[in-house]
């Protein structure tokens, strides 16, 4: 959104030339609600190719960079290809590997799973970046 617009509008509604509620709805149809990039800036990104996960030990602790590193490069291909195998396993057995899921902590429902959320999934991933430091390893988690 830009803050031209933004201000425009703020200004129509402080000189009572709209509503609030009319303010309201026109700010929300200029905001992105992704956050900054516009629809044109995310068409002209190239598709995400890798999922990669990277695990670095924390060299300031460590003094000897002794740690284990860990760079592991997933293609999108075969996470996709996944998701398509996963909807020919049969209903019960989706259903016991759901039960054992949650028996184990994970609140994955595997029949959600389809080709189209995971478009989904993959646009809003190029968009993340993880970074988690515990004190002995960096974790990154990101697309590219």
């Amino acid at each position: 959104m830009t803050n031209e617009n933004r201000r425009q509008i703020l200004d129509m509604l402080a000189q009572q030339k709209i509503s609030v509620e009319e303010a309201d709805r026109l700010l929300s149809l200029i905001q992105d609600p992704a956050g900054g990039d516009s629809e044109k800036e995310r068409s002209r990104r190239p598709p995400a190719k890798y999922l990669r996960v990277v695990v670095e030990p924390d060299s300031e602790k460590d003094g000897d960079g002794g740690g284990e590193r860990v760079n592991i490069r997933v293609p999108m291909g075969l996470i996709r290809a996944g998701v398509k195998l996963a909807g020919l396993i049969p209903s019960d057995a989706t259903a016991r590997v759901n039960e054992s899921l949650q028996k184990q902590g994970i609140g994955i429902d595997l029949g959600n799973l389809s080709v189209e959320n995971l478009e989904e999934l993959v646009d809003a991933l190029a968009d993340l970046e993880v970074d988690v430091q515990d004190g002995k390893q960096k974790v990154r988690v990101y697309v590219e």
